[in-house]
């Protein structure tokens, strides 16, 4: 069955408006009018005439400002909400992702077309290249955490010098690959060949329509944090599958939307989603 519109990105803001005009414009190069782009503004206050004027200057994009910071997936389910108002059914293709992304790859819908044949497959994961740590953060997880990792990580988060301290680690490790690599992979290195995989990275996940046809949802257990692992639990329930296409390519300028280091609300966040994945799936 042909679908008019077969691709919807819906993009969640927070206080990021000049990474959100250059997401915009990347998504113009790569699809110009093929998109539909729907932005979902968490910001504490509206932005101002000038980022406004130049949004509405784009007529596949759909601004919506709900007034309140919902959360990196319920936004995002707020604004896929809005989209079925209008339109009353799925696209074939829906991307969630940051506003710190620049799409990259031109064949994008042709790459994404190779994969629809599959009745199974939910999810895909393209190569997320940082440009900050010359990595491609996908696939973000091969396998299903251990608990015992998993309680480690309830343990950091416990305190937040402790928090603080393996996230400096971190960085630490992420700098001394760093050095070692000079330059963004291209994309014959981030190309090869596609598989399965547990989970995505968060920061730009590519849901085929079936996977909520089968009732699947953005709706996260928590308010922020490890959607990762709820994005793969869901698919496992629905039986679909997540796939890590590398011959789709982003490029991630991160962390526009989340802080390097840790406050105590983060903190906070971070340790209830932890206790939400366990007793949900765990």
């Amino acid at each position: 069955m042909a679908h008019e519109n077969r691709l919807l990105v819906i993009a969640v803001i927070y206080n990021s408006y000049p990474e959100t005009l250059h997401f915009v414009e990347s998504i113009y190069r790569c699809f110009e009018t093929k998109a539909s782009v729907v932005l979902v503004d968490n910001s504490p206050e509206k932005p101002g005439p000038s980022f406004m004027d130049k949004i509405q200057s784009y007529d596949f994009i759909n601004y919506h400002y709900p007034g309140k910071n919902a959360g990196y997936f319920h936004g995002a389910q707020y604004g896929l909400e809005h989209f079925l108002e209008k339109h009353h059914e799925y696209p074939e293709w829906i991307i969630v992702s940051n506003v710190d992304i620049i799409f990259e790859t031109r064949e994008f819908l042709k790459i994404l077309g190779f994969n629809e044949a599959d009745p199974d497959l939910g999810v895909v994961a393209p190569a997320i290249v940082s440009k900050k740590w010359k990595t491609d953060l996908n696939p973000f997880l091969t396998g299903r955490i251990p608990l015992q990792k998993l309680r480690f990580l309830q343990a950091v988060y416990s305190n937040i010098i402790i928090h603080n301290g393996y996230v400096l680690l971190y960085w630490l490790k992420k700098i001394l690959t760093m050095l070692v690599k000079s330059r963004l992979p291209s994309a014959s290195e981030t190309t090869g060949t596609s598989h399965d995989i547990y989970a995505p990275h968060g920061s730009c996940i590519i849901f085929n329509r079936r996977y909520f046809e089968r009732g699947g949802t953005l709706k996260h257990i928590s308010f922020l944090f490890e959607e990762e692992i709820f994005v793969a639990e869901t698919s496992i329930k629905l039986g679909l599958k997540v796939r890590y296409v590398p011959e789709l390519q982003v490029l991630h300028d991160e962390h526009s939307s989340v802080k390097n280091f840790i406050s105590h609300k983060i903190n906070r966040l971070y340790k209830q989603s932890l206790k939400d994945i366990i007793a949900r799936y765990y």
